[in-house]
């Protein structure tokens, strides 16, 4: 069996959005597709916000690392890839990560097994908590809420990192609305500096919340060591850290209780199983970032379904089924259901696609 093709795309949907700390940017994202010449296709997406035409023009130059290879040597592929790629023209992580992504779709598309079974599988459902897109006010939290908790969620995610006022005023209403045994995790996107994100965690951990994402950028690893010995909230965050050495860092140093690194962003599914499995070792948490469209939530769910130390499910509260004919289903317990079909589960809308294709 051997890769006869790689195609790519992006897209551009017809909404803007702000979260949390970061700057308002449109929805865009990337697909690539791996053909075999057994007439398989694998698929995979990721987004590189609103820089998604750079990172496909950077794909279209790999197809010699992957067209002709055998997609069950897929740590042969990886390889390649972050030898040839990554250390000399500079590549980036989104892109290694998706294409690693649909190489696994593909396979398990050619075994007709769903790829956490295929990698071991450790669980088929797992709780899910809603993850809200963006800023929203105390006022307006009671809809959000309702919806959440009519769905069955136990759990839900809210962004912070506006300004200490305003963030107290949304913490607090959070657990008035959900209760003293509603799971609830803050995001500040990376917002604070050293001082504020200290305050934000005494609240938090005041609140009794599950963790706090990101409270200041993890390039500041000394910073966020500093900040773990002085609260007792879990600290979160990874998502925009790739590979495992980096993770071996960060792990070493105790930057994080709870790591988060993405499947479409960290170096695809390959490399976080081995992220997964480190952070295991040292008494941590893996519980994967999954924030976007379709694709990039399933690819992160199949993960899950292998890992044993991780709890969550991270579940976009934005229309999830955006480029699928079906979404994650959600049961009455509020849990995700891993999903049966192969490869990564998903069945793509190619005319979805095609409407906002760039």
């Amino acid at each position: 069996m051997k890769i006869t093709n790689l195609e790519t795309a992006w897209f551009e949907w017809p909404l803007s959005i702000k979260i949390g700390a970061m700057p308002k940017f449109k929805v865009t994202g990337s697909i690539v597709k791996v053909f075999s010449d057994n007439n398989k296709v694998g698929i995979a997406g990721t987004h590189f916000v609103n820089s998604d035409n750079a990172l496909i023009a950077h794909i279209e130059r790999w197809k010699k690392f992957v067209v002709n290879q055998n997609p069950f040597e897929v740590q042969k592929i990886w390889r390649d890839l972050y030898n040839n790629v990554n250390r000399i023209l500079l590549g980036i992580s989104h892109a290694i990560s998706v294409i690693d992504c649909a190489i696994w779709d593909l396979i398990g598309k050619e075994v007709n097994r769903p790829v956490y079974k295929i990698l071991g599988a450790f669980r088929n459902k797992i709780p899910a908590y809603a993850s809200l897109p963006w800023w929203v006010n105390p006022r307006q939290l009671e809809a959000y809420f309702k919806g959440i908790l009519d769905q069955g969620f136990k759990g839900v995610k809210v962004r912070i990192g506006k300004n200490l006022e305003w963030d107290i005023k949304v913490l607090e209403k959070a657990r008035e609305l959900g209760g003293k045994n509603f799971h609830i995790m803050a995001d500040v996107n990376s917002g604070y500096n050293f001082r504020k994100a200290l305050k934000i965690a005494r609240v938090c951990e005041r609140l009794d919340l599950d963790w706090l994402e990101e409270p200041i950028p993890s390039d500041n690893l000394d910073n966020l060591m500093e900040l773990r010995k002085k609260v007792d909230i879990p600290i979160a965050g990874g998502e925009n850290d790739a590979f495992i050495w980096r993770f071996r860092e960060i792990l070493e140093k105790r930057a994080y209780d709870i790591i988060q690194p993405d499947v479409t962003r960290s170096g695809g599914i390959t490399e976080v199983k081995k992220i997964a499995s480190l952070a295991e070792s040292f008494g941590i948490e893996c519980i994967p970032h999954i924030f976007g469209f379709g694709p990039i939530q399933y690819a992160n769910l199949q993960l899950i379904g292998t890992l044993p130390n991780c709890r969550w499910m991270e579940y976009s509260y934005i229309p999830a089924e955006f480029l699928m004919t079906d979404k994650i289903e959600i049961d009455k317990e509020g849990n995700a259901i891993l999903p049966s079909n192969p490869g990564l589960g998903f069945n793509f809308n190619e005319e979805i696609l095609n409407k906002y294709k760039k």
